[in-house]
């Protein structure tokens, strides 16, 4: 009865190993994203008119080329990461700077950035997950100021 049981628990051991392999590796984000304005809710802010993320992700780094359109303007932000835990500096168009740390919550990718602005400090956390086809990404955002904490949700097509 010993030796059943025992090559019943290494099966079941190699059997289970490939899923669980499958389920550590991350989503490749990598693709040109268009801004599904409709479906976004950017809550009590003006979001923008149109953005478009072009995503070159090569695990751990990514690289964002980010364009949108909104009250100020077109802008463009060419923002660099990787997904290591550290802190990483990019600058706003208007020159702030934003300090991220990248990981991954199984999935879902999580980024947390600060930021000062002329109100304080805020915190930025964006989870970004992608749809079991592929085919769409979205971005809750919760903006963290001041005691106070705005919900956001970005919902992007792929192109």
């Amino acid at each position: 009865m010993g030796t059943t049981r025992t090559t019943t628990l290494l099966l079941l051991s190699a059997l289970a190993l490939p899923t669980v392999l499958v389920a550590q590796a991350p989503p490749n984000l990598s693709g040109t994203w268009q801004l599904q304005v409709d479906k976004s809710d950017f809550g009590m802010m003006p979001g923008p008119t149109s953005r478009t993320d072009v995503v070159d992700h090569k695990e751990p780094s990514l690289k964002i080329k980010r364009s949108l359109e909104g009250p100020q303007g077109p802008t463009t932000t060419d923002l660099v990461y990787a997904v290591d835990g550290k802190e990483w500096k990019n600058k706003t168009p208007d020159g702030n700077e934003l300090v991220s740390t990248l990981k991954w919550d199984g999935a879902v990718l999580v980024v947390t950035t600060t930021i000062t602005v002329p109100q304080g400090e805020a915190v930025i956390t964006d989870r970004f997950s992608l749809s079991p086809d592929g085919k769409m990404l979205t971005q809750d955002r919760v903006i963290a100021i001041q005691g106070q904490e705005i919900a956001q949700k970005m919902v992007l097509a792929k192109q």
